[in-house]
């Protein structure tokens, strides 16, 4: 790696970097090596004689930077054919075998991710007011993705480089001194993000309308994020004395009413359609320090707005009474005719289609809530301690949320935070500690 900074009276900044890195884990047929170069120039206008008589302003600084990075988040060996064992009863006898494991491709190599930045720093008011702008777009070629295979060729998936995807974005911070006195201070903290991703390329292959064709296996469209969910829309279940017939002939009262998509009087594969996306339109997050003499508060907030999931928690209902579900999610029976759940007779997937329950998993947590006490001079003195601090905090206290389930925030295949031997909801904590000096 080299690296090359020039500044010139404070005012212009200059960095150009190139780095040249190397890894193992890619294919025997291609190079393994890539080159990711990167320039950036910095612009403090707040050093320019015509900003000397603006008081008002502490800082200002322009900067922008384009450059290339590269991803190899690949495991080791994943570009090698292999196989696991695996134990097979042959005439009552227990023998070891051989079962295909993972299908190696020898000609992966570098995600590559061309990006610009253009970004704000300033700070206003006597330091009162100050953060950070930051515009950014990306393109994104040779995706290392798990591209799904027909399983009759003795694998589901392998590794590969597929096509392209373009990101925008915005990132907002913003710090703030609302209230200054002798004995009380408050300031806040403020940060907001948003991005906006699609696919734009894939595989190179075309219909006779020249336009690419999407890969529905992977949910893959062109010109869409990369994690979608594609689905039948659910416009509720099926009542008793309702006629399926016209629609959806294997439909019977307290199974899910699916909507005719593209108006040919049947329910089937070709009536899904974009729902949404697994990921958030924005996440941002408050924090709100309060001072008060030698009391001290802090609050902070997260929020993520616009992501879609599949719950499973209603795709797997109670799962014959061996998981514990939450309680208000309930079962269409004839004397209880919701309009949003099955009946239990209703849960096999082939029932309603495999159906995953698409909701939105939109949350506002209070993530943590501490408050201090720092020991005055005079009583440290008193106990001959060098420093005293007690404290009482809080985290995950609570979640306002749509979700039915543990987590919205997670995007697990499973409900909590991990598998079924070791799986649990967030904690939600409150510890008393002191922090204490000795002389």
């Amino acid at each position: 790696m080299g690296r090359i900074n020039y500044s010139f009276d404070s005012r212009y900044l200059f960095t150009l970097t190139a780095r040249r890195d190397g890894s193992s884990v890619f294919g025997a047929n291609t190079t393994k090596y890539g080159l990711f170069p990167s320039v950036a120039l910095g612009w403090n206008i707040h050093n320019e004689k015509f900003m000397q008589n603006v008081a008002f302003v502490n800082s200002l600084k322009l900067r922008g930077s384009y450059g290339k990075t590269g991803n190899e988040a690949i495991s080791i060996n994943g570009t090698a054919t292999t196989a696991g064992s695996n134990r097979f009863p042959f005439n009552g006898v227990s023998t070891i075998g051989v079962l295909a494991s993972n299908l190696g491709n020898a000609d992966l190599h570098w995600e590559e991710t061309k990006g610009v930045n253009v970004g704000v720093d300033f700070s206003l008011l006597k330091n009162r007011i100050g953060g950070t702008i930051d515009v950014f777009k990306t393109n994104t070629e040779d995706i290392l993705l798990r591209r799904n295979l027909p399983i009759i060729t003795g694998y589901s998936n392998i590794f590969d480089n597929l096509g392209k995807t373009s990101n925008k974005g915005i990132e907002l911070t913003l710090n703030t001194v609302n209230i200054t006195t002798a004995d009380f201070k408050w300031e806040t903290s403020l940060n907001y993000s948003a991005y906006r991703n699609k696919i734009t390329a894939l595989y190179g292959n075309f219909d006779a309308n020249g336009n690419e064709v999407n890969d529905l296996a992977n949910g893959w469209f062109i010109g869409q994020p990369l994690q979608v969910i594609y689905d039948y829309t659910l416009i509720g279940v099926w009542q008793v004395g309702e006629d399926p017939s016209g629609v959806d002939p294997a439909a019977k009262p307290g199974y899910l009413k699916f909507a005719d998509i593209n108006g040919d009087k049947k329910i089937d594969a070709s009536d899904r359609s974009i729902l949404g996306s697994r990921l958030p339109k924005w996440n941002g997050g408050l924090t709100n320090t309060f001072h008060y003499k030698n009391l001290h508060l802090n609050i902070f907030i997260q929020t993520s707005q616009g992501a879609m999931r599949n719950n499973v928690n209603l795709t797997f209902a109670d799962e014959a009474g061996r998981i514990n579900i939450p309680e208000e999610i309930d079962y269409w029976s004839p004397n209880n005719p919701i309009n949003d759940r099955p009946s239990l007779n209703a849960q096999a997937v082939s029932a309603n289609r495999g159906y995953g329950y698409p909701k939105d998993a939109s949350y506002t947590r209070i993530k943590d809530v501490t408050l201090s006490y720092t020991a005055a001079s005079k009583l440290l003195d008193k106990i001959k301690l060098s420093g005293l601090t007690l404290y009482v905090s809080g985290r995950n206290l609570h979640t306002f949320t749509k979700w039915q389930g543990w987590d919205p925030e997670q995007d697990f295949t499973f409900r909590g935070s991990g598998d079924w031997v070791n799986n649990y909801p967030p904690v939600r904590s409150i510890v008393f500690g002191a922090n204490i000096t000795l002389r």
